[in-house]
């Protein structure tokens, strides 16, 4: 808040016969005694203060003969607001913003040199003197409460009287040169700190000295539990404080593996007031539940956890229902309370729920209010998008909404975008991905002796994987030609088309089209296994047209339902773990008659009989195994779609590997129909399967995996190296998602990933006059299309459009072949200093450099840009605010922070402009005013920490001249 400047206490003087001032009270008294006695000194002039300051000094040194030597004694003063250096008060001033110092400081620096200046410490003598006084010669003294500082002289009501009482003179003068005699001597290093500050800084150590202050977090007490951040993650904390305070939230974007839960625990432990409790909630999949529960109350910060599906529920009646407790502390939300969705991309669809009026977003209702309300929100995941950028629009909207007019205050918008660009240069969003830590590293230097960057976790080296290694897999659909012509000639085909809305991101708009879901879902069944598709047509089966729902079915069609029922249930598959579903029918009619149907679907089951199940995908699956486990005692993790699919690959493996090999799956029967485990049976599993990453002792070890996208998120299985795409997942964010349980950093050097999509050979061959064909192409053609646009968000990619190829991450070549080739880092700011997180590469590189740099930085640079400006960097109420001041219009340039770092940065040889210090300390101190006039703050309030003149190139002279003439107007 602004602060008020407090009434100053008028002035009274008391004045003898010939003008002259002889006791006075009230504001500025002092600097009327010095105007008045100060010429009068011939020799020397002693003070002794409790405080010397250097604005003080400008006041006074206008009236004082060059000749003339300056005495300072500097003494103990009571009170709270003393500070431990007399250094550290004197440079104080080099950072206020109302008064020009450096001619006043060159002029300083001289006389201290030539010897008409000296200045000593008193204070660790314990000198019981708390009356401040002036000698001038052995003419006068005057004495009082005035200290030679600018609140001394001017701002502070202070009482003063002068005395030319030749003894009093002589005793004060005696006592102050005995004094002084023992005094610490402050000149060499108040020299010294000074002309460093006269010496232009250079504008990499302006740059250094602007992130340090903007990046730096205090070190916190933690739990043994508990994860420190390192440093790649301090830049993400430190910025997420600055959206925070701006903007009230962010998205946060990391890469699987880069730790978003120390990430969310230490923003919640850095938002809580001072002796007080933030209402932290918590929005996650109960499977990371553990990680959270450790890092968080480890921190001492006190949460409410709630599952991440909880906000699509309705609303119960039962008090001590989940969603009932939700609504309550959404409700009571303040601007103490911080929320924390971790894999918020469950929540991509919701825009696209409410633009398509399917109903209203209950997540929107419950935590929009909540933000309205002040509640700080963050957003974490490490796949935002994952069909279109609909995707990002919807968890933008999560967050605090902006004024978009800003002549209409109580209009505001919420933040959305149009593309990845823009999605990526978005102040409230931070993308951490896998490059950008390998940079850091590198910068750092943590490379070990075989030439392998590590990543530096306190005293372990952990190391991302050598190399991904990206398979496309063809394998031969079954009975193709068969099933290719029963979804041509419309037997998978549903009466009556759906409406269906989709966003476009080609026209950046809603479309409305019609949707077959039967066809869809028994597609996806075609590529998932046999056993998926006889589900399919067991249900197709079971379903009449139209017309013979209508019309009566004839007792030939009642048959031949029959029949075809019996003979499905007479198909011995049983060993696969299949029930008996005549009874299941579709919801909707289909288009043509059930007998036609029969006639084409039963040769059709009567090969998959006879074919037992297995097809050229699961033997592809089966080589791929007996590589990865058999030979290499590796782990394998098979991702399917369809529950039925993994009973049965589940049942195909046991046989196949009986013995050799151990199989988990989270999928289980229940009186013959497959359904996912709960969620802690499939915990379990999964740490079955991992028992190294979640230090688990298992009792059994499974080498195999087979699970859902359900299981796709948040599980650290890492013990695996390869991850095998059996069934094609819908949206990028799946894809990446099971890339990301392998893909984080471990012990192992050499260690390597792989990443096996199964693929069908049809989508080869393309120009077909076949429906379905050119379904399936355009389906793989959509994943591959989805999944090129989310690796330009998050980074390196996970399929390849090859057979085979390999990312080499751990080379400088290959990665900034890879991001240039992605576009990655060129959309958030390119491979130099644009982006945050290479900004915070540089203050790792730098970080013990910029941690000596001094308290108050002046510079000049060169810049490409046509008009003149300075950056500032202010702090106010403990706070940094960098400022960006154009010097053509006098006006300051809004501007978020991480522009005016990409703007300031510079490399270390980077030389300085050779403008005149005096001009850029002058020309600061206006942008800095002009900053206090806008904000209404008192110019006393603020310190000027750095400051950076930006020149345009080859103006450097002219700029000069016309600052030299404007300077020698105003003098």
């Amino acid at each position: 808040m602004p602060r008020k400047s407090k009434s100053k206490l008028a002035l009274v003087l008391q004045s003898n016969s010939d003008g002259q001032p002889i006791a006075g009270v009230g504001s500025g008294v002092g600097l009327e005694f010095i105007k008045a006695y100060f010429p009068e000194a011939q020799n020397i002039i002693r003070i002794a203060s409790a405080y010397f300051s250097l604005v003080g000094y400008k006041l006074g040194r206008k009236y004082v003969a060059s000749e003339v030597q300056f005495q300072i004694l500097v003494g103990q003063e009571e009170g709270k607001d003393v500070r431990a250096t007399v250094i550290d008060e004197i440079t104080a001033d080099l950072g206020q913003c109302d008064t020009d110092l450096w001619r006043t400081v060159f002029e300083l620096v001289e006389r201290m040199k030539s010897g008409h200046f000296i200045i000593r410490d008193a204070r660790e003598m314990q000198v019981p003197f708390h009356c401040k006084f002036y000698i001038c010669d052995s003419k006068l003294i005057w004495h009082g409460s005035s200290n030679y500082s600018r609140r001394g002289l001017c701002q502070s009501a202070e009482q003063v009287s002068v005395s030319h009482d030749s003894e009093r003179i002589c005793l004060f003068t005696n006592w102050y040169d005995h004094v002084a005699q023992n005094a610490q001597d402050l000149l060499a290093e108040l020299i010294k700190k000074l002309e460093d500050w006269l010496n232009l800084s250079t504008p990499f150590e302006v740059y250094l000295k602007t992130l340090f202050l903007l990046n730096n977090l205090a070190e916190y007490p933690l739990s043994l539990d508990a994860y420190s951040p390192v440093y790649y993650q301090k830049g993400v904390i430190a910025r997420a404080l600055r959206q925070a305070n701006e903007y009230g939230g962010a998205l946060i974007i990391a890469a699987t593996g880069l730790g978003k839960t120390v990430i969310g625990a230490e923003i919640a432990l850095r938002l809580q007031p001072i002796g007080r409790t933030n209402q932290v909630i918590l929005i996650a999949p109960s499977v990371v539940r553990e990680n959270w529960e450790r890092q968080l109350e480890n921190r001492n910060v006190y949460f409410k956890f709630f599952n991440i599906d909880v906000l699509f529920r309705k609303a119960s009646q039962q008090s001590h229902h989940q969603t009932d407790q939700l609504e309550r502390q959404l409700q009571q939300a303040n601007h103490n309370t911080v929320i924390i969705i971790d894999e918020a991309h469950f929540y991509r669809n919701e825009l696209l729920r409410e633009k398509s009026k399917r109903g209203k977003s209950l997540v929107y209702e419950r935590i929009v209010p909540a933000i309205k309300a002040g509640a700080k929100i963050f957003l974490l995941t490490a796949t935002a998008y994952g069909t279109d950028f609909l995707n990002l629009n919807s968890l933008l909207y999560l967050l605090p909404h902006r004024f978009y007019n800003p002549n209409l205050l109580d209009e505001q918008s919420p933040w959305k975008i149009n593309n990845a660009e823009e999605f990526s240069r978005l102040p409230i969003v931070t993308i951490l991905g896998l490059p950008h830590v390998l940079k850091m590293a590198r910068n750092r230097g943590d490379i070990d002796t075989n030439g392998r960057t590590f990543i530096q976790f306190g005293d372990e080296r952990r190391y991302l994987p050598k190399s991904l290694k990206l398979y496309s897999l063809r394998y031969q659909l079954f009975l193709q030609p068969e099933l290719q012509s029963a979804f041509d000639r419309r037997c998978f085909d549903q009466a009556f088309k759906s409406p269906h809305q989709w966003f476009d991101d080609d026209r950046m708009a809603l479309r409305e089209s019609a949707i077959d879901t039967v066809y869809n879902a028994s597609l996806t069944s075609w590529l998932s296994s046999p056993i998926a598709m006889v589900y399919s047509i067991e249900q197709n089966l079971a379903t009449t047209s139209y017309s013979e729902q209508f019309e009566g079915v004839s007792q030939l069609t009642l048959n031949l339902w029959q029949q075809s029922a019996v003979n499905v249930q007479n198909q011995d598959y049983y060993s696969l773990n299949m029930h008996d579903t005549q009874n299941r029918s579709y919801k909707t009619p289909m288009r043509i008659s059930l007998e036609e149907r029969s006639n084409i679907f039963m040769p059709i089951l009567a090969q998959l009989r006879q074919s037992n199940y297995i097809d050229d995908k699961f033997l592809k699956l089966q080589e791929i195994i007996e590589d990865c486990c058999l030979d290499t005692r590796g782990k394998v993790i098979i991702f399917v779609k369809r529950y039925v699919t993994a009973q049965y690959l589940l049942t195909l493996l046991q046989r196949t590997f009986s013995g050799a090999l151990s199989i988990g799956c989270t999928v289980e029967t229940d009186e013959d129909n497959p359904r996912l485990k709960t969620g802690l049976q499939r915990f379990e599993v999964l740490k079955q399967f991992s028992p190294r990453s979640h230090n688990y002792k298992a009792n059994r070890e499974y080498d195999v995996l087979i699970c859902t996208d359900a299981d796709g998120v948040g599980v650290d299985l890492q013990d695996a190296d390869t991850v095998v795409n059996y069934d094609p997942p819908e949206g990028a964010d799946e894809l990446f998602q099971r890339a990301g349980r392998v893909l984080r950093m471990t012990s192992n050097p050499e260690r390597v990933v792989q990443f096996y999509t199964l693929v069908p050979l049809i989508i080869d061959q393309r120009d077909s006059p076949s429906r379905v064909h050119n379904d399936i192409c355009e389906r793989f053609d959509r994943i591959a299309h989805r999944h090129n646009k989310s690796k330009r968000i998050l980074g390196s990619g996970v399929i390849s459009e090859e057979e085979h190829s390999e990312i080499t991450l751990d080379s400088d070549l290959d990665v900034e072949q890879l991001t240039r080739d992605n576009k990655f880092l060129t959309d958030i700011g390119g491979l130099g200093a644009e982006s945050m997180l290479s900004h915070v590469a540089v203050l790792e590189q730098y970080r013990s450099r910029a941690e000596e740099l001094p308290e108050y930085l002046l510079s000049a640079r060169s810049y490409s840009k046509p008009q003149n400006r300075i950056f500032i960097l202010l702090k106010y109420e403990g706070k940094y605010y960098p400022i960006l001041f154009n010097l053509s219009n006098k006006k300051l340039e809004k501007q978020d922070k991480l522009a005016i770092l990409d703007l300031i940065a510079c490399i270390e040889s980077e030389p300085c402009a050779a403008i005149q210090a005096a001009e850029i300390e002058k020309i600061a101190n206006q942008a800095a005013r002009a900053w206090c006039d806008f904000e209404k703050i008192s110019v006393d309030q603020v310190s000027k920490i750095c400051g950076l003149y930006l020149v345009p190139l080859d103006k450097t002279a002219e700029i000069n001249r016309l600052l030299n003439d404007t300077y020698n107007d105003e003098e």
